[in-house]
């Protein structure tokens, strides 16, 4: 029971997925809230409704891998591409919006910066 309050009150002591864990199982995450680690490219700033500033940005367990995830998340990043992140939010695998289809995005509210290619401390 302790683990439990104690993954959801810090959601880094959860065991992290990489990438390819996540798109390979990706039916089984499906708006479900994971924990992911892995690089960033394509940063994007960007501005939604009342100018209120979010980002996207690929996440990538490699910079040179082909397999990747779309990230989003309101405010202003603290991350640069490149960087080796820790992401935490719901994973959506396929949802229509509009005209559009969402494929394998992830609705952030938790991005950090890791300062090493280990796994974030846990407990």
């Amino acid at each position: 029971m302790l683990a439990l309050l104690l993954c959801w009150a810090f959601p880094a002591a959860s065991a992290s997925l990489t990438v390819k864990d996540l798109l390979e199982h990706r039916n089984q995450y499906h708006q479900q809230t994971v924990s992911v680690t892995g690089k960033i490219g394509s940063l994007k700033i960007l501005a939604g409704p009342r100018n209120l500033p979010f980002y996207t940005f690929t996440l990538r367990d490699k910079v040179d891998s082909t397999e990747d995830v779309t990230v989003i998340m309101q405010g202003k990043p603290e991350v640069a591409n490149g960087d080796h992140v820790y992401v935490y939010g719901v994973f959506v695998a396929s949802r229509k919006a509009g005209r559009t289809t969402i494929t394998n995005r992830i609705e952030a509210t938790i991005v950090e910066q890791l300062y090493d290619q280990r796994q974030p401390l846990i407990g």
